[in-house]
């Protein structure tokens, strides 16, 4: 029975690893297929909780924790923020993704803000104080888009119904 077992045991450890090897080359080999995909994006969901971390961390202060243009520094601005929660509404029903990013990273002025009182957050999102995380590899500038385009994700779940504004008919 002593032979049995002294044969068995290196067998089984041999199965043990040529079963490990198998499944790395399977984990391999999908997460390449995986990558080739659309589904390689992140979900909207984990891309607007990324940027409710962001807005905590950059718009709060101005723009409230509720987005409602109530930040503690709000009273001190020329310009009040605006409610974040009204973009669609103040677009006609539409969540201007692109030109919020564009508002956001400094590309595009927003009329109210005059001599532009909110930061050119490309800028600032830009530096690796922004975000740091330990072994990223991340250059700058595409540190600066990603967070951007989670915050603009952020915003977007936060927007109020959108309700069109309906004729009133002039009874005679």
């Amino acid at each position: 029975m002593k032979k049995t077992s002294t044969f068995l045991i290196p067998l089984m450890l041999l199965a043990g690893f040529l079963a490990l090897i198998a499944s790395d080359v399977a984990n391999i080999t999908s997460q390449a297929a995986y990558a080739q995909t659309d589904e390689a994006q992140p979900h909207p969901g984990f891309m607007a909780a990324k940027g409710r971390v962001t807005f905590n961390r950059y718009c709060a202060s101005c723009h409230g924790m509720k987005a409602d243009g109530t930040g503690s520094v709000a009273k001190f601005l020329k310009v009040q923020p605006a409610d974040l929660r009204k973009i669609t509404q103040r677009s006609g029903g539409q969540f201007p993704h692109e030109e919020l990013v564009a508002v956001i990273d400094g590309r595009k002025e927003v009329r109210g803000h005059g001599s532009r009182e909110m930061p050119i957050w490309g800028d600032v999102l830009q530096s690796p104080l922004s975000e740091a995380a330990p072994g990223a590899e991340e250059p700058g500038e595409a540190r600066a888009a990603r967070m951007i385009n989670e915050l603009v994700y952020y915003l977007k779940g936060l927007q109020e119904p959108y309700e069109a504004e309906v004729p009133t008919s002039d009874p005679k």
